[in-house]
C-alpha cells in the first residue's frame, strides 16, 4: 500500500491513522483526509493499544506545535512517526521548525538523525558551528533568531548564519510573525539576488534593530496605555467640572453682596471682574501641571514598575503639589452627587505625595496608586478642551485680561525641566498673541546664556504644550504633533503614523522583507552599497518606476507656473508654487496644516489645483494657499483656501490683496491645436465595445440632474456646513472632506458649542442630499444597466469608473454635499452616544419631530455608557406624549426615522430587542427641562 505525503514522499510498506470521534481510522489511499492531514504512520499490524497511545501523542504535537510539526517525522512511539499527507503547504524546515518549537531540545532526538534535522533547517552546507549555534538558540528559548537563521539560510553563508543564531530578541517579543520560514526565504532570495553575500548580512541585523526597535515601541505604548482607566470618564469629568465651575461663581457673587444672600437679579446683575478670570486660567494652569504630573507618573510606573516609577517620579509630584494652594486643592474634591471623582487632578497628586511620604506595603501602595493614575489621561483631556473654551470666552471680548494674567513657573520647571526647547518654541499665535501682548514669542525673547525659566511666562503656553506632550508620550509618541485642521487643541496627541504607499513596514521581519520584495517585483533596483535597511529600501522606492507610481511631479497649469517667484503687490510677500510632494511635506512640516495630505496632492498633481507658499522677505513661510480655476477655466483662479500657520487665519488685509491678485491672473487655455504627423498612422479596424461605458452613457443625464439639485440645496445647505467647517462656504466642503471622524466631530461640537450653528439648521443642511436625489430621477434602464451607481452613495474610495463619473464639476459638488452630509450627521450621533453636553443644550432649545426620533431610535440600539432614562416600559410600543405615537406605525415618524438613524451609526437590527429588554431610552440630560412630554410637545410643534 502506497500513501503519498507532504513533500513528494510516497509511503510504502507503511500504513497511515487518523483520529476520529469514533476511535483511530486506517486511510487506504489518502481520500479519506483532507490534503495535508496530519497522520501516523506505522507497521500494518500494529496492536490497537500502540495506534491509540501514537494517535494521542500527534495529537500533543499538533497541539504545541500546529500541524506543521507533524511533517517533520517525529517519533510517536510502538514504531509509529508523524506525517502530513499531500497537498501541504511549506517545506521542510517549517516542519522540523515548528516541531523543535514542540519538543524542544531534550526531544530533538525524536525528529531522527541529527545532521538530517540541520540539513532541513539550513541546507547541505551546514556544518557543526552552525548546529552548535542552533542548540544554544533552541536551549535558550531564541525561536525568533532561529526562524530567521532558517530562511536565511538561502542567501548567507554558514558564518554568517552563526551571528545570526547569536541574536536576542527582547523579552517577550516575536519579530517574524506572521509566515513560516519558507515563505521569509522566498522573499529574502527575491530582495538579495544582486546584492553580495557580505552586504546581505548587514542589512538583516539592521532590519532587526529596527524591528526590535519598532517593536518595543508598540510594547511601550500598550503598557502604558494599560494603565489607563478602560471606561471613559470624561462625560463624567466634565459634569463634575461644570459643578465644580458653578459652586466658585456663586461663592464669587455671594462674596460681591456679603450682607445678605444675592437672588436671581444679583446674580444677573454681577459682572466678572479681572480678578475671576485670572483666578480662573490660574485654575487651569495648575490643573494643566497636576494632570501632566499624573501623565508623566503613569508612563514611569508602566516602564519601570509601580515602586521604581514612583521614586522617578516623586518630585515632579511635589513640584505639582506645591502649585496649587492647600484651600484650593480642597475646594477641588468630589462634588457632591457627581462621579467618585475629583474636580481637580491636584487632589490625586497630594493623595499621591502623602501616600510617598507615608510609606507602607507595595501591595497597598498598589491598590492606592494604580485608580488615582487611571483616570491622568481623562483629567488632561478636560483640562485642554476647559483651557480652550475659557480662551474663546476671552478672545477679542477681554484682551486686557490676558495680557495682564501672569503666575511663577521656576518652582515647577526646576524639577518637570523642559521637553520642548524653549528656544525653538513660537507659542500659538492665536493664543499666545493676545496673551503676550506687545512681547516677542518666547524663542526670540530668548538670549544665548539665558536661564529659559527666568524669561519663560504663562502667556508663553509652554506648559500647555507639555500637557499634550505627556498626553503624547502616553501614546507612546515623543511629541504631539501639530493638528491638521483648526482650532484647539493645536496639537493630535496620538496622530496616525504618516506611511508612504508601498513602504515596508517594520511591524516584523517578514513583513520587512515582503514589503521589499513588493517593490523588486515593481522595478525597484537595490542600491550599490547600503549601510542600513532604511537606505536599502529607500533605493528600492526611488526607482523611476516606483517614484512615478507613488510620487511625480504637480502638472502646475501654465498661468500659475509663470508668477512663480512672483512679488504679491501690497503685501511684501513673495508667491511660490509647489512642484512635487516633496514641497508641500516641508511645508507641513513647518506650518502645522494638511497641506501635504492625500486629497491636496491628488488634485495638484492632476493639475486641478495648484498649491501654494507665500513666503516674506526673510525666507520665512507665512502661509498656504490652494487656488482652483473657475468655471470654464478660462475665466481664471480663485482662491480655494488660504491659512496661516496652524491653520490660523491670515491678516485681512494680506488676504484680500492676495485674492484680488489671484483674481487677476489669467484662465488655463487648452491648445485645441492638434500637431500634424510626418506618417500618418495605418487605420485599424473598428473592434467591437467590450463592456457599456458608464461615464460616456450615464454622466451626461446624471450631471444635468445633479446641476439642478445642488443649484436648489446648496442656498440651504452650505450655511450650516460653513459654520462646521469655520471658513467661507465655497470652500467649507473641500476643507470637511479632509476631516477624520474625530476631527470632525470636535468641529460639529465646537459650532453647536459657540452657537455658530443650532442642531435643528445642522440637521436640515445635512438632510440635502442633491446626487442621491439626481440618482432617484435618473433613468431606471440606466440604473438598472449600472449597479455600481448606488456605490456613490457610499463611503470612499470609489470604484475606478465612478472616480472618473465625479470628476465633473456638475457631479462634484453634489457628490460633495452628499458626503459631508452624511458624516455630520454621524458626528452628531456621536455626540450623542457620548452624551455630550452640546447635544442636551441644543434639544433644550429647539428640536424636530424627525430629529428627536432619530437620536432616540439611535441611542436605543446603542445603549451606551450614560445615564438612560425609559421614556415607556418594557415591551410596549406606545410612546406616551402629546400626541401619543405608535412605535410599529409604518407611517408613524418612528418607522420613518430609522434611515436618519442608521446615518447616526445606529444598528436597528437590533431595536426591537433593546424595546423588549429595556423600552424606548434617552438620556437623563435631554429630560432635565420638563421631562419626555415637554421635550416630545417642544418637537412635535416642528415636524420637519
Amino acid at each position: 500500500m502506497k500513501i503519498r505525503l507532504s513533500g513528494g514522499v510516497v509511503a510504502s510498506g507503511r500504513h497511515a491513522w487518523i483520529a476520529r470521534p469514533s476511535g483511530p481510522l486506517r486511510l487506504l489511499d489518502g481520500a479519506d483526509a483532507r490534503p495535508g492531514t496530519p497522520v501516523a504512520l506505522g507497521p500494518e499490524d500494529a496492536p490497537d493499544e500502540d495506534v491509540a497511545e501514537a494517535l494521542r501523542a500527534l495529537s500533543l504535537l499538533v497541539a504545541d506545535g500546529g500541524a506543521a510539526a507533524a511533517g517533520a517525522g517525529v517519533d510517536l512511539g510502538g514504531g509509529f512517526r508523524s506525517a502530513r499527507l499531500e497537498g501541504a503547504r511549506g517545506d521542510q524546515r517549517d516542519a522540523v521548525l515548528a516541531a523543535l518549537r514542540a519538543v524542544g531540545l531534550g526531544g530533538a532526538h525524536r525528529l531522527g538523525d541529527r545532521a538530517g534535522v540541520l540539513v532541513a533547517l539550513f541546507g547541505p552546507a551546514v556544518t557543526r558551528r552552525v548546529g552548535a549555534a542552533a542548540a544554544r538558540a533552541i536551549e535558550d528559548g531564541r525561536w525568533t533568531a532561529l526562524h530567521l537563521a532558517s530562511a536565511a539560510s538561502d542567501v548567507l553563508g554558514p558564518e554568517q548564519l552563526e551571528r545570526v543564531l547569536a541574536l536576542e530578541a527582547p523579552a517577550g517579543l516575536d519579530l517574524t510573525p506572521g509566515g513560516p520560514p519558507s515563505v521569509l526565504a522566498r522573499y529574502l532570495r527575491q530582495v538579495f539576488e544582486g546584492l553580495p553575500a557580505p552586504r546581505r548580512l548587514a542589512l538583516l541585523l539592521d532590519l532587526w534593530e529596527r524591528v526590535a526597535e519598532h517593536r518595543a515601541g508598540l510594547a511601550r505604548r500598550e503598557a502604558r496605555l494599560a494603565t489607563q482607566s478602560r471606561h471613559d470618564r470624561v462625560p463624567d469629568l466634565r459634569e463634575c467640572r461644570r459643578r465644580h465651575e458653578d459652586e466658585r461663581v456663586l461663592a464669587r457673587v455671594r462674596s460681591y453682596y456679603p450682607s445678605r444672600e444675592p437672588s436671581l437679579a444679583d446674580a444677573a446683575r454681577w459682572v466678572p471682574d479681572d480678578r475671576y478670570w485670572h483666578a480662573g486660567l490660574t485654575d487651569l494652569l495648575q490643573d494643566a501641571l497636576g494632570a501632566t504630573a499624573l501623565l508623566r507618573t503613569a508612563a514611569a510606573v508602566a516602564d519601570h514598575g509601580l515602586e521604581d516609577g514612583l521614586e522617578r517620579s516623586a518630585p515632579l509630584l511635589r513640584a505639582a503639589a506645591s502649585v496649587t494652594s492647600d484651600r484650593a486643592a480642597k475646594r477641588g474634591g468630589r462634588v457632591r452627587g457627581q462621579t467618585g471623582l475629583p474636580a481637580r487632578p491636584v487632589v490625586y497628586v497630594r493623595d499621591l505625595v502623602r501616600r510617598l511620604d507615608g510609606g507602607g506595603k507595595a501591595t497597598k501602595l498598589a491598590g492606592h496608586t494604580r485608580p488615582r493614575l487611571a483616570c491622568a489621561r481623562d483629567f488632561a483631556l478636560v483640562v485642554a478642551e476647559d483651557f480652550g473654551r475659557l480662551m474663546r470666552e476671552l478672545l477679542g471680548r477681554r484682551d486686557a485680561v490676558l495680557r495682564g494674567w501672569t503666575t511663577d513657573l521656576r518652582p515647577w520647571r526646576e524639577v518637570a525641566g523642559y521637553d520642548r526647547p524653549p528656544a525653538e518654541w513660537d507659542g500659538i499665535p492665536t493664543w499666545t498673541g493676545p496673551l503676550l501682548g506687545d512681547a516677542e514669542p518666547l524663542r526670540r525673547r530668548l538670549a544665548p546664556g539665558d536661564d529659559p525659566a527666568d524669561v519663560e511666562t504663562a502667556g508663553d503656553l509652554l506648559w500647555y504644550a507639555d500637557l499634550i506632550d505627556a498626553l503624547a508620550r502616553l501614546h507612546g509618541h515623543e511629541f504631539a504633533q501639530p493638528t491638521p485642521g483648526t482650532g484647539e487643541p493645536w496639537f493630535d496627541h496620538d496622530p496616525p503614523t504618516a506611511v508612504e504607499p508601498l513602504t515596508p513596514r517594520l511591524d516584523s521581519i517578514s513583513g520587512a522583507v515582503s514589503g521589499a520584495a513588493q517593490l523588486v517585483a515593481l522595478g525597484g533596483v537595490p542600491p550599490r552599497a547600503p549601510r542600513t535597511w532604511a537606505d536599502f529600501t529607500a533605493g528600492l522606492m526611488s526607482a523611476t518606476a516606483i517614484a512615478e507610481a507613488l510620487t511625480g511631479d504637480f502638472a502646475v497649469p501654465a498661468p500659475l507656473a509663470a508668477v512663480d517667484g512672483a512679488a504679491v503687490p501690497g503685501t511684501g510677500l513673495r508667491f511660490m508654487i509647489a512642484r512635487s510632494a516633496r514641497d508641500t511635506a516641508e511645508w507641513a512640516d513647518y506650518m502645522g496644516n494638511c497641506i501635504a495630505g492625500p486629497a491636496y496632492v491628488e488634485e495638484a498633481r492632476a493639475g486641478r489645483s495648484g498649491l501654494a507658499g507665500l513666503y516674506d522677505a526673510e525666507g520665512l513661510l507665512v502661509a498656504n494657499a490652494e487656488l482652483v480655476p473657475l468655471r470654464p477655466a478660462s475665466r481664471g483662479w480663485r482662491v480655494s483656501e488660504i491659512a496661516a500657520r496652524f491653520n490660523d487665519t491670515p491678516e485681512e488685509a494680506l488676504e484680500q490683496r492676495f485674492r484680488e491678485w489671484t483674481a487677476t491672473l489669467p484662465g488655463a487655455v487648452k491648445d485645441e491645436t492638434a500637431p500634424v504627423p510626418d506618417e500618418l498612422p495605418p487605420v485599424r479596424p473598428a473592434r467591437r465595445r467590450a463592456a457599456p461605458r458608464l461615464v460616456e452613457e450615464a454622466g451626461p443625464a446624471l450631471g444635468e440632474l445633479a446641476d439642478r439639485s445642488w443649484a436648489r440645496a446648496a442656498p440651504a445647505a452650505l450655511g450650516a456646513v460653513a459654520a462646521v467647517a469655520g471658513t467661507r462656504p465655497d470652500a467649507a466642503l473641500a476643507r470637511l472632506r479632509r476631516f477624520g471622524g474625530p476631527q470632525l466631530t470636535g468641529a460639529v461640537r465646537r459650532a453647536l458649542d459657540e452657537d455658530a450653528t443650532d442642531l435643528v439648521g445642522l440637521w436640515a443642511a445635512s438632510g440635502h442630499r442633491p446626487l442621491r436625489s439626481a440618482l432617484d430621477a435618473l433613468d431606471p434602464a440606466l440604473r438598472d444597466r449600472y449597479d455600481q451607481l448606488p456605490l456613490l452613495l457610499g463611503e470612499p474610495p470609489l470604484p475606478k469608473v465612478l472616480r472618473r463619473l465625479v470628476k465633473p464639476p456638475a457631479i462634484a459638488d453634489a457628490y460633495s454635499l452628499d458626503l459631508v452630509a452624511r458624516r455630520i450627521r454621524r458626528a452628531v450621533g456621536v455626540l450623542a452616544a457620548g452624551d455630550d453636553p452640546v447635544i442636551a443644550r441644543a434639544l433644550a432649545r429647539s428640536a424636530t419631530e424627525p430629529l428627536l426620533c432619530a437620536l432616540a431610535v439611535a441611542i436605543t440600539c446603542a445603549a451606551p455608557d450614560a445615564v438612560l432614562v425609559p421614556v415607556m416600559p418594557p415591551r410596549t410600543t406606545t410612546v406616551p406624549g402629546y400626541p401619543a405615537t405608535t412605535l410599529e406605525d409604518e407611517e408613524g415618524p418612528w418607522q420613518r426615522a430609522f434611515p436618519d438613524a442608521r446615518e447616526l451609526g445606529a444598528d436597528t437590527t437590533v431595536f426591537w430587542e433593546e424595546i423588549a429588554a429595556h423600552g424606548l431610552r434617552v438620556p437623563a440630560s435631554w429630560l432635565a427641562h420638563g421631562g419626555w412630554t415637554a421635550l416630545w410637545s417642544r418637537a412635535h410643534t416642528r415636524r420637519r
